[in-house]
């Protein structure tokens, strides 16, 4: 299991967890069961979030692009920004990402992307944050000599 996806899934797990502990020991101390059904709720959600990207991750239902981020553009006045992405066989993808995404121009990165979103069939047409599932850094070690 790449460590991209093992560290999202721990996310979510925590996550939930933490809402249906917390949530749930503060909702019983006030005795506020509105809270209570919302830190449940909360807790249901994540369950079947982790599950259904466990199930991708374990079925291997993602695709695996390897590159150097060309260019970043932060979009104004939106929450995306623009990347200008090339693999090492020379394909040039573009990509419509949340700000949040922390991808560097000059860096080489592997990202995964869900399977539904086909990069071979659309090759110059931009994807959107939620086919992004994971990204990691490639640095390359200098052979000692």
């Amino acid at each position: 299991m790449p460590k991209p996806l093992f560290t999202r899934l721990a996310a979510i797990c925590a996550v939930g967890l933490f809402c249906v502990l917390f949530g749930g020991v503060y909702a019983l101390s006030q005795k506020d069961t509105i809270l209570l059904v919302m830190s449940l709720l909360l807790g249901v959600c994540c369950i079947i979030r982790f599950l259904l990207l466990y199930h991708t991750i374990k079925t291997e239902n993602y695709l695996i692009l390897e590159g150097t981020c060309v260019k970043r553009e932060k979009s104004p006045l939106t929450r995306n920004q623009q990347m200008l992405f090339r693999t090492t066989d020379g394909k040039e993808y573009r990509f419509s990402l949340e700000k949040n995404t922390r991808l560097l121009a000059g860096h080489s990165y592997r990202l995964y992307f869900k399977r539904e979103f086909a990069l071979e069939e659309n090759p110059g047409r931009a994807l959107h944050d939620p086919a992004l599932i994971g990204y990691e850094e490639l640095i390359e070690v200098a052979a000692e000599e």
